[in-house]
């Protein structure tokens, strides 16, 4: 399989078949050929042939007359988004199964008449679960073709290395449509903006790897609870009217800025990650900048999880002194009244921590004033000891009788993972 493909749907969903199952019937002597496994009812055979790769159920009709019918009435299940069924054996499972159609992975065909065939044959039978990837190197003139606006039954639609459908001429419409992910790919802003006004049950929007396009993205959406830019060159990301909306979650390609307003997001609970080097935030016609003072209307009260990247030890350069001057550990002792802080943070999570002075005096004004803290905990960057963060915190005085402190070193487990980040039903999508 090519790696950028492997490296695709590593991001995608897993498969709704056994990638490993296999299709196999040896009885024992003392069976005597008795097919014991064709007794089982018809819903627990339907649900045995459901589970197993595409070839493999459709061969299940050929075991005995007990079977025959049982393939064609199971709701169908395609997985070839690695290449192992060619785009014209997808097309003559899709000609030979009524539907429905429940969950299907197809690798592209540039055969204009197999794909056209393909998707039409994908909206007359009720597909509910479409992938799409192109499993060769990057086509930039592959695109999808705009017969998949008919699947009027789709629940969610992933595609990756290949371009978004055009929707010039044309009102995109997917009502049942609950997850959008684009992984790799080109979507024009105006094809984007075109479709999410459209879609009356969208929860989530992912874009992962995404580069030239889209670049701006204005959310309108009641429906919408979850947006993702993974790793994507958006320039800007507006919601403009977004009643629903819970998290918004950013991981950036170092050094993209990313201009992001929220005009109407009155159930925002999770916001993050936030360079405050690179960003830029604005709310409502205010923008978040240091020196701030933002009003009552530019507050986003709602908010429960603020993730934020931040470079601790500023060096003040222009101090007169052959060394820089580290000014942030006296910044904090001047910094005054802080009410998120002081009556509302109740967790805080410190990653890649080295133990340095800047870090240690931002610990210690957190530990003294926030009075409502539960829980402290520190992730000690590779290129320091563990050790020596605990000396630290002692020696600076940051213990607390009510909060507890946890220290441990910075690892793979403490990723930010992304199929995490679009669980909806994970309260925590940075899984600290």
């Amino acid at each position: 399989m090519d790696q950028t493909l492997a490296a695709v749907l590593s991001y995608l969903p897993p498969p709704a078949v056994s990638t490993a199952a296999t299709l196999s019937f040896s009885p024992s002597p003392d069976e005597a050929g008795e097919d014991r496994i064709g007794c089982l009812p018809d819903s627990l055979l339907r649900n045995i042939v459901s589970r197993l790769p595409t070839k493999d159920a459709a061969r299940t009709s050929a075991l005995s007359s007990r079977w025959r019918s049982l393939w064609a009435s199971t709701p169908l299940v395609l997985d070839a988004a690695t290449g192992e069924l060619a785009p014209s054996a997808v097309a003559a499972a899709l000609a030979s199964h009524p539907g429905p159609v429940r969950s299907a992975r197809l690798a592209s065909s540039q055969d204009p008449e197999v794909a056209t065939s393909i998707f039409a044959s994908l909206a007359a039978k009720d597909v509910e679960d479409l992938l799409v990837v192109v499993n060769d190197s990057w086509p930039d003139d592959w695109r999808i073709p705009p017969d998949v606006f008919g699947c009027a039954a789709l629940r969610s639609l992933w595609i990756g290395l290949c371009l978004f459908p055009d929707t010039s001429g044309q009102s995109p419409v997917l009502l049942s449509l609950q997850e959008l992910g684009i992984f790799h790919s080109s979507v024009q802003d105006r094809d984007l903006h075109a479709l999410i006004p459209r879609c009356p049950e969208l929860e989530t929007l992912a874009l992962v790897l995404t580069q030239d396009y889209p670049r701006y993205i204005h959310i309108w959406s009641a429906s919408l609870r979850c947006v993702v830019l993974w790793k994507s060159m958006i320039r800007e990301i507006h919601l403009d009217d977004a009643p629903n909306l819970d998290r918004l979650l950013v991981e950036p390609i170092a050094d993209a800025a990313t201009h992001m307003k929220i005009i109407k997001a009155p159930n925002l609970k999770t916001f993050g990650y936030f360079d405050v080097g690179l960003h830029q935030l604005k709310i409502g016609n205010t923008v978040i900048k240091l020196g701030t003072k933002v009003k009552p209307g530019a507050m986003v009260r709602t908010l429960r999880t603020l993730a934020l990247k931040v470079q601790f030890g500023v060096e003040d350069q222009s101090a007169p002194s052959k060394s820089p001057v580290n000014i942030e550990v006296d910044f904090w002792d001047q910094v005054g009244f802080t009410e998120c802080v002081y009556s509302h943070l109740k967790k805080l999570v410190l990653e890649a921590v080295r133990g340095e002075d800047s870090e240690m005096a931002f610990v210690k004004f957190v530990m003294e004033r926030a009075q409502m803290l539960e829980d402290l905990c520190i992730l000690v960057d590779s290129s320091c000891s563990r050790d020596v963060v605990l000396s630290r915190l002692s020696s600076e005085g940051c213990v607390s009788a009510d909060a507890t402190v946890t220290v441990d070193r910075h690892d793979a487990t403490h990723d930010w993972c992304f199929q995490r980040a679009i669980d909806l039903l994970q309260s925590d999508p940075f899984g600290c």
